[in-house]
């Protein structure tokens, strides 16, 4: 079981069947459907931006992750259901770096992978904000369409 109320999800770099993002990806369900995902946010944006990379949904993720034994089973799962080749895979995901470097960045310094400042928000107003994009996350989470 994956709890982000203890540590944070993997980084978002690490990488399973050539997909960036997807083994955080899969941290972020294990604990939406434990309810343990603490302060993080699911489906977030970057979620719902991988998945529309990819042609996926939140239901289908999260049925992959509650049905699959092993990581590696959910990666032939992602693989089958995506039917790219590596190269496009790749590619895909270099342009995802590309595209969200700054927000990649913060989360480095926010989940304490890399020493610094984090999410640019005062203390003071960051659980208010979090609480209320977690409300909006959570509606967004199970639909079958991005």
């Amino acid at each position: 079981m994956t709890d982000l109320r203890v540590h944070p999800p993997r980084r978002w770099n690490e990488s399973l069947a050539g997909f960036i993002w997807l083994p955080r990806l899969i941290d972020k369900v294990r604990a939406f459907q434990a309810g343990t995902l603490g302060a993080y946010a699911y489906p977030s944006a970057l979620d719902r931006a991988f998945m529309r990379r990819f042609q996926l949904t939140p239901a289908f993720l999260e049925q992959a992750v509650r049905e699959q034994a092993t990581e590696v089973e959910i990666g032939t799962t992602v693989l089958q259901q995506v039917q790219l080749p590596a190269e496009e895979i790749h590619g895909r995901c270099m342009e995802m770096e590309r595209k969200y470097h700054m927000a990649f960045c913060i989360l480095d310094h926010d989940d304490g992978y890399v020493p610094g400042l984090g999410y640019p928000v005062p203390r003071c107003l960051q659980p208010h904000i979090w609480r209320w994009y977690q409300g909006w996350a959570a509606r967004k989470a199970s639909v079958r369409k991005l």
